[in-house]
């Protein structure tokens, strides 16, 4: 594969009305911390239509989930996994989407989308997560790479710790 489009990938979640929120590595840029990630984190709106068209745009995208043995590619199979509100992530031709649903420290769709911010990014319009429920999400986490984010997100953003 290809390095990945994360600005292709949320382009096409966004022509397509996928509603989500943006959380994790790319959402730290909005907040003045720029680095580098494999995946592109979100947290879908869980109502079944936006599932559904969450894994159209997967299977559109060549997307797949290894599920132990198994490879689900297909868009029903996508879509089965994703409305049992498990995280998934999906390999597809613009890069990995981490569907992340159902993790203790990550704050359901609802409450992240009121905080969140809207801004523009190649042209379409993202919902980011607000500054300190990225602070929340990822000292929940509490991996070594969340820790030195959360340092950045501090030396970043002095003003509002």
């Amino acid at each position: 594969m290809s390095a990945p489009s994360f600005d292709l990938l949320l382009a096409r979640l966004i022509q397509a009305d996928v509603r989500f929120v943006l959380i994790g590595g790319l959402a730290l840029g909005s907040w003045g911390v720029v680095r580098g990630t494999k995946d592109c984190d979100i947290v879908p709106d869980p109502v079944p239509e936006n599932l559904d068209s969450l894994a159209r745009v997967a299977a559109e995208l060549g997307g797949h989930v290894h599920m132990g043995e198994s490879l689900l590619g297909s868009e029903c199979s996508i879509a089965a996994l994703l409305r049992s509100g498990e995280r998934a992530l999906i390999a597809t031709q613009l890069g990995d989407l981490d569907v992340v649903q159902g993790l203790e420290g990550v704050l359901p769709y609802t409450e992240l989308r009121e905080r969140a911010i809207d801004i523009e990014i190649a042209d379409v319009t993202i919902s980011i997560c607000a500054l300190e429920d990225l602070r929340r999400m990822k000292r929940a986490a509490g991996r070594p790479r969340d820790l030195v984010d959360l340092d950045d997100l501090a030396a970043a953003q002095p003003d509002c710790d």
